[in-house]
């Protein structure tokens, strides 16, 4: 029997059994009142609890996380349960996750998510109609936009191929992460593209829905959302192929283009470059008129795609200020952080499958 026959088989058993199928990972860092909301949609599932568990990864949390479990699991029919580490970051929380489920399928969320209440059904529905499949990722849409600031984030996947780590199904055997992503960035492509390089498929599917709301608001986000591209620089050591191809790809004019935000905030640089050299030099007054024009028109383009689920007449006029003003420092710290990490990392070894 081959091992696709195999896991099939296995499958079936469970289902006959109601035993469980599906391992529902989350990992949680000092965020309980955001726990205590996804766990209490698990609990409002609309298949049996019996088919499902739910595993959380506490990330050495030093809020209420843990107490709150406990007066959780206390009331609930829920099979709920839990592991503290010492703070490693959501890549070791998830594998550790894994490490104490007992599904042969697991359904990784964030504790920030909402899953809709067929979200279990669904997953086990795509479960039995796919055997062939490695993973399935959902469909994640931003909610609650009138918390949406530049200083939020927000985090959406409406067609497929981002491989979101908030709403995403996988074969436990398939189900392990690269512990050097020690923050929320990339370790979810990592694990996707170790997926399809091992040979199995990703499937998306629009039922599998989650709700997520935008992050607290801080002026430090767009700084510490530069700064993560530092993990580039190992993803593109493990799979630099896909890295190139297929990464933060867009359809633009019926053309596919990888890296489209890193490009553009590249021609973003290029443009104030190009304006500071127009001042220091002396360009003549057509050629300063141009570098000008061509430096608005990029800094609408990104100041617009950076509030795009934001009300623009809801926004003080402070923070659209200090928002144009973080967009002139952050390519030079996404460039730096992506130099950075891709020196840091040159002797990581690309990924096999075998």
């Amino acid at each position: 029997m081959s091992n696709v026959e195999n896991f099939i088989h296995a499958e079936k058993g469970a289902f006959k059994n109601n035993s469980v199928i599906l391992s529902v990972v989350i990992p949680s860092y000092n965020s309980a009142k955001m726990l205590l909301r996804c766990i209490k949609a698990l609990e409002n599932q609309t298949t049996k609890k019996s088919f499902f568990e739910i595993a959380v990864a506490d990330d050495g949390s030093n809020d209420e996380t843990v107490e709150m479990l406990k007066n959780f699991k206390a009331k609930s029919e829920l099979k709920l349960q839990w592991t503290t580490i010492k703070n490693s970051g959501p890549a070791t929380a998830r594998n550790i996750g894994v490490s104490i489920s007992s599904g042969k399928w697991i359904g990784f969320l964030d504790a920030d998510v909402i899953p809709h209440p067929d979200w279990v059904e669904n997953a086990l529905e795509l479960i039995r109609n796919n055997p062939n499949a490695g993973a399935f990722e959902g469909r994640t849409e931003v909610t609650q936009r009138v918390h949406a600031t530049p200083f939020t984030h927000q985090t959406e996947n409406t067609e497929g191929g981002r491989y979101l780590t908030c709403n995403l199904i996988v074969r436990k055997n398939l189900a392990h992460f690269h512990q050097a992503y020690k923050i929320p960035f990339r370790e979810d492509t990592d694990l996707a593209f170790s997926i399809l390089e091992s040979g199995f498929k990703i499937i998306f599917s629009s039922k599998l829905t989650v709700q997520h709301p935008p992050l607290e608001s801080s002026y430090s986000r767009p700084f510490i959302l530069a700064r993560r591209y530092y993990y580039d620089g190992l993803l593109a050591r493990r799979f630099p192929t896909r890295y190139s191809n297929e990464l933060d790809a867009h359809e633009i004019l019926g053309l596919r283009i990888p890296h489209l935000k890193k490009k553009l905030y590249t021609i973003f640089m290029l443009s104030q470059i190009i304006f500071l050299t127009g001042i220091l030099k002396g360009f003549s007054g057509s050629e300063m008129l141009l570098s000008v024009i061509f430096y608005l028109l990029m800094l609408v383009f990104i100041a617009l795609g950076g509030i795009r689920y934001s009300k623009l007449n809801e926004l003080p006029i402070k923070d659209c200020l200090i928002y144009i003003s973080q967009l002139q420092l952050i390519p030079w710290i996404m460039s730096y952080s992506l130099f950075r990490g891709w020196f840091d990392f040159r002797h990581e070894n690309k990924f096999s499958a075998i």
